[in-house]
C-alpha cells in the first residue's frame, strides 16, 4: 500500500510540470502528499527522487556539455547507431544553433531533448523539505542526525539546480517555497531575478547546506559514495562565484541595460574584482576540503589493473605512467582524484569513444553488430589544441616553427623509433600533427594510427584505429549503417583501458565506471584563474601557493616541465615571457583547462563564461575525409561545418510558449 501511495504521489507531483506554471504550487487538500512523509521508508524515496532530478552527466544523447559544446562533431546525416531520428539535441544547438520557438536541450522545461526539468526538480526539493521535519509532519521514525542530513542534501540538490539554470539562462527566477493552489497570480507568475541575486542566493543556500552535510568519510562506501557532502558543496559554491567573476557576467558590455518589465537591470554593470576574490576564498577552501578528504592528483603504479599485458608496478616506464594517469583520472571509478561523480551507466559513452580494429570489424560474422558506433569525435580545431611535447602550443612552439611541422602539420609521413614504442603503430603513416606532442594528446585523442594501450594487449602488440573507409575505426557502408567518427579522431579518454572487443561478433567488453563531475584538476585549476585574476602570477593563496604551483602539479602528472620552464626554453621569442603578466598566463590557464579537462563536458561552459565561443565558432569546423579509402584521400582537409554563433548565443532561449504563459518572465538577449 505504501509504495501505490507513493506512486500517485509522485503521479500527482509530476502532472504539475504539465500545467501553464513551473512554480511549485501545493494544493490545499494534500493527504496523498503527507502520507509520502509519514514514516522514514517512503521520506528516502522521496528524496532519492529529488536525486533523480540531477542533470544526466555521462550520456552524449542528452548532456550537453559532452556533445553539444563545439569541441565533438557528428554528421547531421549519420543515423545508424541509435541515432535514426538524427543528432541528439545538444549536438543540434552547435550544427544548426538553438532557437526560441522549440528550443533543442529545453531544460527550462524539460523538452526537446532535455529529459530532466530543473524547476520540477526544484519543486520536489521544496515539497520535501516542507514536509519532512518533525514539527511538519516529518517521519517519526527518522533518526534526527539523519534528518538534518536528509535536509542538507536536498538543499544542495535545490542550490545545484538553479545553479545549473544561472549556467545556462543567466538571471532565473528564485524558487525557494511551495506556492499554494489558492495563490493569486501575482504570486505564480514571478519575475527573473538579476544574476547577482541568483548568485547570493546559490552561495547562501549552500552555506546552509554545508552545516548539515556530512564529510566523505562519514559515506558508506558501497551505497552511499555520489550523495553531497560538505566538499562537493564547496566545490559547487566555488564554480558559482567564479561563473559570475568570469566575463560573461563581470562587465559584459553586450547586456548593459536589459531590464525585466519591473525596470530591474538583470545583468551586473561594470568590472568588479571583488568578484574575483570573493571566488578565489571559495576556490581555496574547496581545495582545502578536498585535500583533508584525502584527494590528490592521481598517479598511477600499474598499467591499469592488467589492462596493460606485461606492465605492472616494478616496470611501468615514466611515459606510460603518465598515460595511464590521465585516464584512470577519469576511467578508475572513484580514484583518489574524483570529488564528486555519478553512478550512471557509462556504455554509450563508452561504445562511442572507443576504437574498433580493422581484425575485430573483418572478424564480426553475419549479424549486425549489435555494439558497433564510434561516434565521439573531436574536431581538428580542438586536436590543434593540444600541447607539443615541450608542453607549449604547437603555434607557440620553436621546435615546430624551425623544423617546419606546424606549417606542413596537414601532410603526412611514416613514424620513426622515437614514436613507435608508445605513440604511432609502426609502418603507419600518420599526420606530421600527431607526432612531437604532449602525453596528454596521447592519452585523450584516439587519431588513425595512433597506439591504443590497454584492451588486455602488450604495448609491442597494442591496437590501433584505422580511420579510413570500409576499416575498422572509419566510416562504413553508408549513413545509415553505424556511427562513425566524423573527423577522423575518437574520445580515447573516455574509453577505459581495459574496454575491448570481443574477436567476432563485434560485442562491447566495457569496463562501467562513475563518470567525474568535479575533480581536483578542475578546482586547481579554477583556483589558478582565480589568484591570476586578483593579483596575477604573484598572488597566493592561504596556502602560500601561486597558480603557476597548481598548473605545475597537474602538468608534472603528465610528464611537462613547469609553465614558466616551457616557456623559457621551448616557445618563440615573442612568447617566451607570456607566464609573467597577467594576460599572458591567463591565456595559459585557459589552455590548460582546455587540454586538461578535454572532452569532459567542461568546454561547452568554459568557453562561454570567458565570451571566446564567438572567435572559436565563426570560423570553419574541420576534420579529414571519412570517404577517403586510402592514406591519400584520407588525409585531406575536409570543412565539416560552418557555424555561425553570435552574442544572443552565449545563453540559452526561454521557450516562446513559455513567455506567453507567464508573462512577467522576459527573453534572453537577442532571443
Amino acid at each position: 500500500m505504501k509504495n501505490i501511495q507513493y506512486l500517485l504521489t509522485c503521479i500527482f507531483l509530476l502532472s504539475l510540470s504539465g500545467c501553464n506554471k513551473f512554480l511549485d504550487i501545493l494544493p490545499d487538500d494534500k493527504p496523498v502528499l503527507e502520507d509520502a512523509f509519514k514514516d522514514k521508508y517512503n521520506a528516502e524515496k522521496y528524496l532519492f527522487t529529488c536525486y533523480r532530478f540531477l542533470p544526466v552527466f555521462a550520456n552524449p544523447h542528452y548532456t550537453l556539455g559532452l556533445s553539444g559544446g563545439g569541441d565533438i562533431i557528428y554528421n547531421e546525416r549519420n543515423r545508424g547507431a541509435g541515432l535514426s531520428a538524427g543528432p541528439p539535441a545538444p549536438m543540434m544547438i552547435f550544427l544548426k544553433g538553438n532557437n526560441a520557438v522549440n528550443p533543442y536541450a529545453n531544460f527550462w522545461d524539460g523538452t526537446n531533448g532535455a529529459i530532466r526539468n530543473y524547476w520540477q526538480g526544484i519543486r520536489h526539493c521544496n515539497v520535501f523539505l516542507e514536509h519532512i521535519r518533525l514539527e511538519d509532519g516529518g517521519p517519526r521514525d527518522l533518526d534526527e542526525m539523519l534528518r538534518t542530513q536528509w535536509i542538507a542534501e536536498v538543499t544542495a540538490i535545490k542550490a545545484y539546480l538553479h545553479f545549473c539554470l544561472l549556467q545556462l539562462y543567466g538571471p532565473i527566477p528564485i524558487v525557494d517555497k511551495v506556492i499554494p493552489i489558492s495563490a493569486k497570480d501575482e504570486e505564480i507568475d514571478v519575475y527573473r531575478e538579476p544574476v547577482d541575486q541568483v548568485v547570493d542566493y546559490i552561495v547562501h543556500t549552500l552555506d546552509e547546506a554545508i552545516e548539515g552535510l556530512p564529510d566523505l568519510n562519514q559515506l558508506d562506501v558501497v551505497s552511499e559514495w555520489g550523495r553531497f557532502t560538505k566538499t562537493i558543496a564547496r566545490c559547487i559554491k566555488a564554480k558559482t562565484l567564479v561563473l559570475a567573476a568570469s566575463p560573461i557576467f563581470n562587465n559584459n558590455n553586450y547586456y548593459n541595460g536589459y531590464k525585466d518589465k519591473r525596470g530591474v537591470d538583470l545583468f551586473p554593470v561594470g568590472d568588479s574584482q571583488a568578484r574575483w576574490e570573493r571566488a578565489l576564498t571559495a576556490c581555496d577552501e574547496a581545495v582545502r576540503s578536498a585535500e583533508l578528504d584525502g584527494a590528490h592528483i592521481l598517479i598511477s603504479t600499474d598499467g591499469g589493473n592488467g589492462a596493460i599485458q606485461g606492465v605492472n608496478s616494478t616496470n611501468i616506464s615514466d611515459i606510460t605512467k603518465a598515460m595511464v594517469s590521465l585516464r584512470q583520472a577519469v576511467t578508475e571509478s572513484w580514484n583518489p582524484e574524483v570529488i564528486w561523480a555519478t553512478n550512471e551507466s557509462t556504455t554509450t559513452l563508452q561504445q562511442w569513444s572507443s576504437m574498433l580494429s580493422n581484425a575485430e570489424w573483418f572478424n564480426f560474422g553475419a549479424v549486425v553488430p549489435t555494439h558497433l558506433g564510434q561516434r565521439q569525435s573531436p574536431t581538428i580545431n580542438v586536436v590543434e589544441m593540444f600541447y607539443s611535447s615541450h608542453g607549449v602550443p604547437i603555434e607557440e612552439d620553436m621546435d615546430w616553427e624551425s623544423n617546419g611541422w606546424y606549417q606542413n602539420r596537414y601532410k603526412t609521413q611514416l613514424p620513426d623509433a622515437g614514436h613507435t614504442e608508445y605513440f604511432i603503430k609502426t609502418g603507419e603513416e600518420t599526420a606530421i600533427l600527431h607526432f612531437n606532442r604532449s602525453l596528454r594528446f596521447y592519452a585523450s585523442v584516439g587519431f588513425d594510427g595512433g597506439i591504443w594501450e590497454g584492451r588486455q594487449k602488450a604495448l609491442s602488440e597494442a591496437s590501433f584505429p584505422n580511420m579510413m573507409k570500409n576499416f575498422g575505426s572509419g566510416f562504413k557502408l553508408s549513413e545509415d549503417y553505424t556511427g562513425y567518427p566524423y573527423s577522423g579522431y575518437l574520445t580515447k579518454k573516455l574509453s577505459p583501458l581495459g574496454a575491448t572487443y570481443t574477436d567476432t561478433r563485434i560485442t562491447l567488453v566495457t569496463q562501467p565506471y562513475s563518470f567525474p563531475i568535479i575533480r581536483l584538476a578542475d578546482i586547481h585549476l579554477l583556483l589558478a584563474e582565480c589568484l591570476n585574476e586578483v593579483g596575477g602570477p604573484g598572488k597566493t593563496d592561504s596556502q602560500g601557493h601561486d597558480a603557476y604551483f597548481y598548473l605545475d602539479q597537474i602538468r608534472a602528472r603528465v610528464g611537462m616541465e613547469g609553465v614558466v620552464d616551457s616557456w623559457n626554453k621551448y616557445a618563440l621569442p615573442a612568447y617566451k615571457s607570456k607566464p609573467n603578466d597577467i594576460n599572458g598566463l591567463r591565456d595559459i590557464i585557459r589552455r590548460e583547462r582546455m587540454n586538461e579537462l578535454a572532452f569532459e563536458g567542461h568546454f561547452y561552459y568554459d568557453v562561454r563564461r570567458w565570451l571566446i565561443a564567438e572567435n572559436m565558432f565563426n570560423k570553419p569546423i574541420l576534420g579529414w575525409n571519412k570517404d577517403g579509402e586510402n592514406k591519400q584521400d584520407f588525409y585531406n582537409i575536409r570543412v565539416l561545418l560552418q557555424p555561425r554563433f553570435s552574442m544572443k548565443d552565449y545563453l540559452m532561449p526561454i521557450r516562446t510558449n513559455t513567455l506567453l504563459q507567464n508573462r512577467n518572465l522576459v527573453q534572453n538577449p537577442g532571443w
